[in-house]
């Protein structure tokens, strides 16, 4: 029983540590200007506002597509999984 209780809690502390580096990662972008490239060839610049689950909240934005860019008003939620890159200014 006591093999079970040490694998048990080598597991919680192993996924504890998972979502802390997973949080840890996108931390440093909170607050910042930031383009976020997307994998359609778009990109975003704005200042990331918060993480939240698999979102990336970004605030006074410009969407730049091939030909131009546009000023959004409000604010933009991008889905992390389609981010290629994200570059800090």
């Amino acid at each position: 029983m006591t093999e079970v209780a040490v694998a048990a809690a080598s597991l919680t502390v192993l996924v504890a540590a998972i979502a802390g580096v997973s949080w840890w990662t996108w931390r440093p972008l909170v607050r910042r200007r930031v383009v976020v490239q997307m994998d359609n060839g778009t990109s975003f610049d704005g200042v990331a506002m918060s993480r939240r689950g698999p979102l990336l909240i970004l605030d006074d934005v410009t969407v730049r597509v091939a030909g131009g860019s546009q000023r959004v008003d409000g604010r933009v939620v991008v889905e992390r999984s389609r981010v290629v890159f994200v570059q800090v200014i």
